[in-house]
């Protein structure tokens, strides 16, 4: 369980143009997701990850850590899709941020301690702009396939959709919107996922009312 916590919170750590040889970037993919994971375990092994009076702390932690490699805008475009391409800058920069919250709500605040589980990096597939990193992660005795797809931004490779175990976290968020957006409008997918946030706070806050 806590291999696919990992897995969803390295998105917390995430143009197809060109050729291979215009790439500038100094690391390469597989440098890039090793340096997110590593960064990720160091903050997870803390053990003030664990202690609820520093809990805030230690999620502004993972957060700063995520924006050295992953575009939050791009994620946010990816999973929305087409219609972002129509969508007015404030509106573009308005979902962006309320996706981070999702995300933040839904994975960063619910990932356990560091377990010791291995990351395997097995091989690296560059096309152009785009990339893909094919690891292992083994969780005791389980092991789970997961592949990182990154793109060049600002001339650096960066994390922009996870695949673990043959699913897509952007593609998931993508099937979702479509449905919104299909006979909404950008206001009506905006407000859901604010919703979303609002509801995941409120259990938050009766949780730790029951804990207490």
């Amino acid at each position: 369980m806590f291999a696919k916590k990992i897995i969803l919170a390295l998105f917390f750590l995430c143009i197809f143009a060109g050729s291979a040889s215009a790439v500038l970037a100094d690391q390469s993919p597989t440098d890039r997701v090793k340096a997110a994971t590593d960064e990720l375990i160091e903050v997870l092994s803390d053990q003030t990850m664990q202690d609820p009076a520093e809990h805030d702390e230690a999620i502004s932690r993972l957060l700063k850590a995520a924006e050295k490699y992953i575009d939050f805008r791009e994620v946010t475009k990816m999973s929305v899709g087409r219609p972002w391409l129509k969508m007015s800058p404030q509106m573009q920069i308005d979902l962006t941020d309320a996706f981070i919250q999702l995300l933040e709500r839904s994975y960063l605040k619910r990932i356990p301690a560091y377990g010791g589980q291995n990351v395997t990096y097995k091989n690296e597939l560059i096309s152009g702009r785009k990339a893909k990193v094919l690891t292992e992660i083994i969780d005791k005795d389980k092991k789970i396939i997961v592949e990182f797809r990154l793109k060049i931004i600002k001339e650096q490779w960066m994390i922009y959709d996870i695949v673990a175990e043959g699913v897509s976290l952007v593609g998931n968020y993508r099937s979702q919107f479509a449905q919104v957006l299909h006979n909404g409008t950008p206001e009506d997918l905006l407000n859901l996922i604010l919703k979303r946030v609002q509801q995941l706070d409120n259990f938050e806050i009766v949780e730790d009312q029951a804990d207490s």
